[in-house]
């Protein structure tokens, strides 16, 4: 990339580096988090989880968001060695209620499912 950001959170409980561009001056995106390579649009609601990679886990997640009518607009999905953790990215169209990321997190092969509402001024 021309231009790379890279920034590490760390709190008591967790870790992370995330890493952005900027495309044509306007166009931002997010191109990895955790190591984990991917083309992240960075607005609006999104579920960022770390899950096994197997078939049937990304459905599942998916079909409990269809059930509580949530929309996914976008998915980025990152691997580094197959059948091994994954990071999936959803960018969807309104505010998750807890019980349904209660319930993603109950879900056999998932390992962590977090949601975040991302500021519209990042650039």
């Amino acid at each position: 990339f021309k231009s790379l950001v890279t920034i590490r959170v760390r709190t008591d409980q967790m870790e992370e580096t995330m890493s952005g561009t900027v495309f044509f001056k306007v166009r931002s995106r997010i191109v990895s988090i955790g190591g984990y390579t991917m083309d992240m649009i960075p607005e609006g609601y999104v579920i960022v989880s770390r899950h096994l990679d197997k078939p049937g886990v990304i459905g599942r997640a998916s079909t409990i968001l269809g059930r509580m009518s949530i929309n996914i607009a976008g998915m980025q999905v990152g691997r580094i060695t197959p059948g091994e953790e994954a990071i999936m990215v959803l960018n969807v169209d309104s505010e998750v209620p807890p019980e349904a990321m209660d319930e993603i997190r109950s879900m056999p092969g998932i390992f962590t499912a977090v949601f975040a509402k991302i500021s519209d001024n990042l650039i």
